[in-house]
């Protein structure tokens, strides 16, 4: 289904971050009732969009930090506070919730007509954003969206004034414009104070009320030697919160490791021969910004060698497929560079070259070519040119051994050119995941890192636990803690072609790494390989359990093949897994002018065999560790049509055993291991009695008929009794008559979040789509076990519920106003790719008005097709993979096949035939990607 505006990922599968609330309510006692401004009861919002009740802006304004306005941001929205009259403002209180803007204004105006800007974001990183500027009179404030803002909507807890006298001020500084101006980009200035140390300046920031905070963040306007930032507490006592010492990069992020409550802070910096430091930027830095193992990465990464750093590390979007056999515990992900992490959570293994020059290159910088092994088989390849003549293919796969998934990558240095190579391959070991920060990754803490065995056969332990083995004896080898300002950072030695003395390292922040060299030698037509094993054991990746625990111990022999050689082991291993693949997906009976079509549809299902943990069907390899009957019903769908009734039957009976509760109601979402999921959506998401039923009806229709099904028999019927009760809370007397237009409501199945996008129960017509395909199936299924009574009813309700649904969308077109299909009741809002579901596969296509489902999907081509206009940002989820067969339906195939083709080429990367869940048209924005390789939109497909 479609993701919409304003919470496009809703909380059931984007977690919250675990400290936000607690530093919430710090944040919401320091910036109380603001007695310099009218009161608060007197201030007023509005908003150019808001999606439901339970999201309208006033919400933004009422102090409450759990409760939210949601709405668009596209081109001209905006979120607006009358303060009931005109004040002097000097900030804003920016509190997101997950879905912020990194781009936006705050406006201001005397009359709500003429309006200016005050502060002007490119580089938000949500949660707080602390926004002060130069005082300016005003009555009404705005968060209003700019030009060319490429994200669904935003989601917002609190939007608060703050009175100029509130606001935090800077003093100290050479020049005679406003120093307020540096809280966004101005003109450099230069620190004025004499600082206590010799040869140093300072300035001062008070606060005009304590602030909880994290410290601050400084662009440079020039040199400077060394940074030192100290807070006053409200006893007035100084502290150093933080240091940048030396002078290298633009930016210090000058941020303690824990919040502190400040009134004023101080922040000096050396003299660089007798000058000033100036000063461009100034950021108060908000609670949840404290310095992080991350971010001390993420610094070290902006300096020195910077571009020998993966590229998430500067903030660029990073895309992965995902390695590993079907079922398996734990499943590696392999990026588009090249690098490594082998199961979730694990410290990535990062490839380098240093010719003989001394010139070090990873992939990142350089042109890449992707490949799958016959064009779709789980087994990937990058290769890029590491220098005139050098090739450097990386290529990776999981083979079973005895029980467990082992990960093999082979990195193969080819001679292309026509003079000898001399230079040196290296393998980093980062404590870093292929998951970004934005994805809920970010650093793999390594506190303790050996590396072991003789030269001919090292392996890595990582926090006590084997994570890999190279086959192939490596030349030099070391590890290194990070240091306390990153001197002991590893790359040094990755750029200086040097090792570490010390085989182990001990990092207390979890930064360790380690280094293996393999020298490279090679005349014109020669290459050389190195083999690396990672055992990912057989257990769950579970926190309520503690670390991964050691996985069996591999079979070197095998691994190496009969003549002890690395790379013809591998070789042979590789083509024992390939035919295990041919034999699973290599004939489907299908063919098209376009085979790489069909290439695509075998990808999608290696990938859900290897999303799956044991019987549990997941949709990707890292975000989830939790099985939805949403999804996995459309998976197992799909591989019942390609041959794999069996995996299909497991997950049918694994998921009936453990998620039909007595009075019928399925579960929407259960974990791997079976135990119920109480996270957000829990027992509130009504579309899974239907799914359920569907499942049942499938597994009969594709395999063994109805007659193999018949031990659902009694948990389908108690299915279709609670769908009959959700469709009756919506009939009793009075229901929802204080909305307008009531009778829309009527009869419709009770309100719930399983149409993403909606983090409040809603009236959504998914729900009944879904639960009209339950009583269809149901109907069918007790025909064919011979229960006519049964079969009568589920036809009866099937009959009324529709009559319902039919008259319900009429009545909420015309309550709307609307000539399109509407999503919901509720807010009779548009989403063409839930309507979808309607037509296939729960095949309601004549209850939808005919003209208005027409105009619907025109609309929405017409957007799809504004995406290839020049400059075009946007973001939008490959569910819109359904709506093809909408057009099917339709009778436009033309206009299927052209929608088909605008999906398909964001593929990422395309060779690897992976689809994301989200889709930003800015290949390296750093947004949130749900999951990939995603295998429920490749259900979809």
């Amino acid at each position: 289904m479609a993701l919409q505006s304003p919470n496009p990922f809703p909380a059931a599968r984007w977690p919250r971050f675990a400290m936000l609330a607690a530093l919430t309510l710090c944040a919401s006692s320091a910036f109380a009732q603001n007695e310099r401004l009218p009161p608060r009861a007197q201030w007023k919002a509005s908003g150019s969009s808001a999606q439901v009740e339970a999201l309208s802006p006033a919400h933004a304004i009422d102090g409450d930090h759990k409760t939210r306005w949601g709405g668009a941001f596209s081109a001209d929205h905006w979120l607006q506070v009358d303060l009931g009259k005109a004040a002097d403002v000097g900030g804003v209180l920016l509190h997101w919730d997950s879905g912020f803007a990194v781009s936006y204004a705050i406006q201001t105006s005397l009359d709500g007509k003429t309006w200016h800007d005050a502060y002007v974001s490119g580089d938000s990183r949500g949660f707080t954003d602390y926004l002060f500027f130069p005082a300016v009179k005003a009555r009404y404030l705005r968060l209003a969206s700019l030009p060319k803002t490429a994200d669904w909507g935003v989601s917002v807890f609190e939007f608060e004034p703050v009175s100029a006298s509130d606001a935090a001020r800077i003093t100290n500084l050479t020049g005679k414009d406003n120093p307020q101006a540096l809280w966004a980009n101005a003109p450099a200035r230069a620190l004025q104070a004499q600082g206590k140390a010799p040869g140093t300046r300072e300035l001062e920031i008070a606060l005009g009320r304590a602030l909880p905070a994290a410290g601050l963040e400084v662009w440079w306007g020039g040199p400077r030697n060394g940074a030192r930032l100290e807070a006053r507490d409200a006893a007035g006592q100084w502290t150093t919160l933080a240091e940048d010492p030396g002078s290298q990069g633009e930016l210090s992020y000058l941020a303690a490791r824990e919040v502190h409550t400040l009134s004023a802070l101080r922040l000096s910096a050396g003299e660089v021969d007798g000058a000033a430091p100036t000063i461009k930027r100034l950021r108060l830095l908000g609670p949840e910004r404290a310095m992080t193992p991350t971010k001390r990465y993420e610094i070290a990464a902006s300096r020195a060698n910077a571009a020998l750093f993966p590229s998430s590390l500067h903030q660029q979007q990073v895309y992965w497929t995902a390695i590993g056999i079907p079922g398996g515990m734990q499943k590696s992900i392999f990026d588009e560079y090249g690098n490594l992490e082998a199961y979730k959570g694990a410290p990535l293994v990062q490839p380098a070259w240093r010719d003989a020059s001394g010139r070090t290159v990873v992939s990142d910088n350089v042109e890449r070519k992707h490949a799958l092994r016959d064009d779709w088989m789980p087994m990937a390849s990058v290769q890029w040119t590491a220098q005139p003549g050098v090739e450097v293919r990386s290529e990776a796969f999981a083979v079973e051994q005895d029980g467990q998934p082992v990960t093999l990558v082979r990195y193969r240095v080819s001679n292309t050119g026509t003079a000898n190579v001399d230079g040196m391959l290296s393998l980093v070991l980062r404590p870093l995941q292929v998951n970004p920060p934005w994805q809920h990754g970010g650093v793999s803490p390594v506190r303790e890192v050996a590396i072991e065995g003789p030269a001919g056969r090292s392996d890595i332990r990582v926090n006590g636990r084997l994570l890999l083995s190279s086959l192939t004896p490596a030349d030099a080898r070391g590890a290194a803690a990070f240091g306390q300002h990153g001197e002991g950072e590893i790359t040094t030695h990755v750029a200086a072609g040097t090792v570490p003395d010390a085989l182990q390292a001990r990092d207390d922040d979890g930064l360790a790494a380690a280094l293996l060299d393999y020298a490279v030698k090679l005349a014109p037509g020669e290459h050389r390989d190195v083999v690396l094993a990672f055992p990912l054991g057989v257990s769950r990746a579970d926190a309520k359990t503690g670390p991964l625990p050691e996985a069996p111990a591999i079979d070197r022999a095998v691994l190496l093949g009969k003549g002890g050689d690395a790379s013809a082991g591998f070789d042979a291993i590789a083509n024992k897994v390939a035919q295990q693949w041919h034999s699973r997906f290599g004939k489907l009976g299908l063919s098209l002018p376009d085979a790489s079509l069909v290439d695509m549809l075998r990808a999608q299902a290696a990938y859900m065999l290897i999303n799956q943990t044991g019987p549990a069907m997941q949709p990707g390899p890292r975000n989830y560790n939790r099985s939805f009957i949403r999804d996995g019903a459309a998976t197992a769908s799909i591989l019942l049509r390609t041959g794999q009734a069996r995996v299909a039957r497991d997950y049918l009976k694994w998921y009936s055993d453990h998620a039909v509760r007595e009075n019928g109601l399925v579960s929407p979402i259960i974990n791997d291991d079976g135990s119920l999921n109480t996270g957000f959506g829990s027992d509130i998401e009504y579309d899974s009695q239907g799914e359920f039923i569907a499942l049942v009806a499938d597994v009969a229709r594709y395999d063994g008929g109805a007659a193999s099904v018949r031990d659902y028999q009694a948990v389908v019927k108690r299915a279709l009794k609670f769908t009959q009760e959700l469709r009756e809370r919506t009939m009793v007397a009075g229901y929802m008559a204080g909305h307008p237009a009531p009778e829309r409501f009527h009869g419709i199945i009770a309100p719930s979040i399983s149409h993403e996008g909606y983090s409040s129960p809603t009236h959504s017509y998914w729900d009944d789509y879904w639960a009209l395909k339950g009583w269809h199936d149901g109907a069918w299924l007790a025909e064919q076990w011979g229960d006519a009574e049964t079969a009568q009813w589920a036809r009866e309700q099937y009959a009324a519920l529709r009559a319902s649904v039919a008259a319900s969308i009429r009545a909420t077109m015309k309550w709307k106003g609307s000539d399109t299909i509407p999503a919901d009741a509720d807010t009779g809002g548009s989403d063409p790719t839930s309507v979808s579901i309607g037509l296939d596969p729960t095949g309601q296509q004549d209850i939808l008005p005919a003209e208005a489902l027409q105009l619907t999907f025109d609309r929405y081509l017409a957007d799809v097709r504004s995406r290839d206009k020049p400059d075009a940002l946007y973001a939008y989820t490959p569910y819109e993979m359904r709506n093809v067969l909408t057009y099917v339906h339709l009778n436009q195939p033309k206009q299927a096949d052209e929608l088909l083709q605008s999906l398909v080429r964001h593929r990422r990367p395309l060779e690897w035939q992976v689809l994301a869940e989200v889709v930003h048209s800015r290949l390296r924005h750093p947004g949130y990607l749900g999951d990939m390789p995603h295998t429920w939109i490749g259900a979809e497909y």
